[in-house]
């Protein structure tokens, strides 16, 4: 197996599950706990391993959202709370929750190893997010955490890349989301009207943009020869089998310690 092949295979793996844990309630409930609504707590959390920078760092490394979102999320985040209790918070929950979804598992140590060993290989130029968030320093001994925690990695990394690459194909964050999922979210992220003009050669370049975002997020997988590579995309694979189990509607149970 290539590693082309494994981000096609398991590119929204690493998509879904590495941003999961944000869409827990409890995630949200953790937020107002520290007294901050979901932006804030977006922001504080996932760009906090930035520091104290200015927002416009952040909507830089964020790419995405409106610099209008972020610049309120951000102040205040930082007014609230510090940054360092803000992440921490956040990896937190991102342990918390792999250790729920799937950390039963069969072969969560092995999987460790294989990601652990991506995201090592990884080139973070480009990427201050991922380059970040790779170098914060984590307790995270149990497999299932450190799965988790790969995967959040990774997700930034692919999101890194994809803002190289919708850059290098001639859009702008807003007229790639525009082109893509729509107005919808656009507005979702933070945009307001009246949009800019997409051209008809703009749904081409998205999806070249794609195919280079592919081709990026799939080197730091050589650092695996081809019966590796073939392992991680099995056990991938039953770490999202686990997940979707997890997701599952379930009675709900009392949790004192939200």
């Amino acid at each position: 197996m290539t590693p082309d092949e494994v981000v096609r295979h398991s590119k929204h793996v690493v998509i879904e599950l590495g941003a999961a844990f944000g869409h827990d309630p409890r995630y949200r409930a953790r937020g107002r706990r520290l007294g901050l609504a979901r932006w804030p707590f977006y922001f504080g959390g996932r760009a906090g391993v930035l520091g104290e920078v200015d927002a416009d760092v952040v909507t830089a490394a964020c790419g995405f959202f409106a610099p209008s979102l972020v610049a309120q999320a951000w102040s205040t985040a930082r007014a609230r709370r510090s940054l360092g209790r803000i992440v921490e918070v956040d990896v937190e929950e991102c342990l918390r929750w792999g250790r729920n979804a799937y950390g039963e598992l069969p072969g969560l140590e092995r999987s460790a190893d294989l990601l652990e060993r991506v995201v090592a290989a990884a080139d973070s130029s480009g990427r201050p997010l991922f380059a970040a968030w790779r170098s914060l320093v984590v307790q995270a001994d149990d497999p299932a955490a450190r799965v988790a925690l790969a995967l959040l990695r990774l997700r930034e990394h692919r999101g890194g890349s994809h803002l190289i690459a919708v850059l290098a194909h001639g859009h702008t964050p807003l007229t790639a989301i525009l082109t893509g999922p729509g107005t919808t979210k656009a507005r979702a992220n933070g945009w307001t009207e009246p949009w800019p003009a997409v051209p008809p050669s703009a749904r081409g370049a998205l999806e070249r943009a794609e195919q280079l975002t592919d081709d990026l997020s799939a080197r730091p997988y050589a650092v695996l020869n081809a019966d590796e590579r073939a392992e991680l995309v099995e056990l991938l694979d039953q770490v999202k089998d686990a997940y979707q189990r997890f997701r599952q509607p379930r009675p709900p149970v009392a949790c004192a310690d939200i």
